[in-house]
């Protein structure tokens, strides 16, 4: 049998996310011209030693430059600054060069003056050329790496940073795990439990507040974001879209603030999906972030996407308003084989056989092996009309164009029909019968076929009606058995019956054993009557048996 895979893709359920980018914020800093809070928690700060230069948007005086050297912002400890219980940092972040002074640390924002301090937090990184950022220890040049990280967040491998890169960092603490995202992707974990992250640091922006170790950093920083509790995944999803415009913490966003993520989809060339925004006005809207649940992601209004596997996928639209606001609506869908299949049973005519597919859920094409062919049914019956070995095909195509083909081997052996002359021949004449009753199965009586005998005795001939399939059965005539464990084949089985004249009418009862490979089990059955023949198909289950009754002309 031949199996061809195709998908098709099934909406499963529909998540509404809770996106709340203003929810918690304690600190924001969109370095709009100056380095101000725009929170309204007035963590403004103290002292401001940046330049202001072109965001990631090429827009001017809207992103903070350090050069390395003397740059720095710090910020005066307050209260709303220290999280007992969990918290989170995001920034944007472009990295012009790396710190080559002692031990080669880069501290992009610290609140704390030592590595070591109870309660400080942080957004670093570590580029590790001649230590290991630790210990200061030399390493080797092929021990030489580079990392991102945060308090207890440890990087999950090891990559080279890419200058001259605008990068979303972001860093979460929820009372028991710390994480970093990096663009969005988890870069590092770690397990901290009920870790109080509050000291009476100043914050700091640009280096570490440490004369002996003060890791410059040289680059650009901007949309420094500070929340008072962990954020969850479609927010950060939510921040990390490129296209995001400055976020405004006095929006509240609810009606014309927010730009609507529902989405529909429509399904071509079986796996491949067309995603498309139902909101009809796009005035409002900024942007767009599509993630498929396969790893890849796209910023189209309307994507189209080709799954390569089947299984679920979590797709996830993030739309950004103009006023800031993010929505979010994810929905699981299923991409799933589709197993066509197809099973055949003998009917009463030899060659005569009936197809049926097992699961009616595509339109369907059939090609019987013998140059025919057949459209549009899910159940036929075909009749071949020569003996031999045939290739029969299901070819099964649904509404989505997903396709498949089901291939199965059928012998056909038509029986091998002899002359009267010849079966006179061969038959077994008077075969003897058994006394004692059948002590079988009760089962209830089919009688197919009542035929009026010119003559006492006939002879009768026994084929397997098209398939030979391993039926084997009992016959009893006037309800004694005369044949028992006798395989029906493509030659005959000949014997002849001497009717008793005394009965109103003799029953001829095929009782079948077994149904053979291919249910039910079916015979052809000559009836030679001095000149006159009869041809009967027989057909017994395991609740009923075929029966062929004769009576006498007077």
């Amino acid at each position: 049998m031949k199996k061809i895979l195709f998908l098709t893709l099934l909406l499963w359920n529909t998540v509404f996310a809770q996106v709340h980018l203003n929810q918690g914020l304690v600190a924001y800093y969109p370095f709009n011209g100056n380095a101000n809070d725009e929170s309204g928690n007035n963590n403004n700060p103290s002292l401001v030693k940046v330049v202001f230069t072109a965001d990631r948007f090429g827009k001017p005086n809207a992103a903070c430059s350090f050069n390395g050297k003397n740059n720095y912002i710090k910020i005066p400890d307050n209260r709303s600054l220290h999280f007992p219980k969990g918290f989170s940092i995001s920034a944007w972040v472009r990295i012009n060069d790396f710190y080559e002074g002692l031990c080669h640390g880069n501290r992009i924002i610290m609140k704390g003056n030592a590595d070591y301090l109870d309660g400080n937090y942080l957004l670093g990184f570590d580029d590790n050329y001649a230590s290991d950022g630790t210990n200061c220890e030399t390493l080797k040049p092929n021990k030489k790496k580079q990392t991102f990280y945060g308090a207890n967040a440890m990087p999950l491998a090891y990559d080279f940073i890419v200058t001259g890169k605008w990068y979303l960092l972001t860093y979460t603490y929820d009372g028991t795990k710390a994480s970093l995202y990096v663009d969005c992707k988890l870069y590092g974990r770690g397990t901290l439990f009920n870790y109080d992250f509050s000291n009476n640091y100043d914050l700091v922006f640009g280096r570490l507040d440490n004369p002996q170790y003060p890791y410059w950093f040289n680059g650009l920083l901007d949309e420094v974001r500070i929340y008072n509790r962990p954020l969850n995944k479609d927010e950060i999803f939510a921040l990390c879209d490129k296209n995001m415009t400055k976020l405004d913490p006095d929006v509240i966003c609810t009606g014309n603030n927010k730009a609507p993520a529902k989405f529909d989809y429509l399904i071509s060339d079986c796996n491949t999906v067309s995603f498309n925004l139902t909101a009809i006005n796009t005035k409002n809207r900024n942007s767009i972030q599509w993630y498929f649940g396969d790893g890849t992601t796209s910023n189209k209004p309307s994507p189209i996407h080709t799954y390569k596997r089947y299984g679920t996928y979590k797709v996830k639209a993030i739309v950004i308003s103009k006023a800031g606001c993010a929505d979010t609506v994810t929905k699981l869908v299923q991409i799933q084989e589709l197993r066509s299949d197809f099973v055949f049973t003998e009917q009463s005519s030899p060659g005569e056989v009936t197809f049926r597919v097992k699961n009616n859920k595509a339109a369907y094409a059939w090609n019987f092996g013998d140059e025919t062919n057949s459209n549009g049914e899910s159940a036929i019956t075909h009749l071949f009309k020569e003996s031999g070995q045939y290739n029969v095909r299901l070819f099964a195509k649904n509404s989505v164009g997903c396709t498949d083909t089901v291939e199965k081997n059928i012998a056909i052996t038509l029986p091998e029909l002899e002359t009267v002359a010849a079966i006179e021949k061969e038959t077994v004449t008077e075969l003897p019968v058994i006394s004692a009753p059948a002590k079988l199965e009760k089962r209830t009586k089919d009688v197919l076929q009542t035929i009026q005998l010119g003559n006492d005795s006939v002879s009768i001939s026994l084929y397997d009606n098209g398939i030979i399939d391993g039926d084997s059965i009992t016959l009893l005539f006037n309800d004694n058995i005369i044949l028992t464990h006798q395989l029906l084949k493509s030659r005959p089985l000949t014997l002849q019956l001497k009717m008793d004249p005394d009965r109103t009418s003799n029953e001829l009862v095929m009782y079948a054993e077994n149904l053979g490979s291919i249910p039910p089990n079916t015979a052809l059955m000559i009836i030679n009557d001095g000149g006159q023949r009869y041809e009967v198909s027989v057909s017994s289950t395991r609740q009923s048996n075929g029966v062929i009754s004769f009576t006498l002309r007077r």
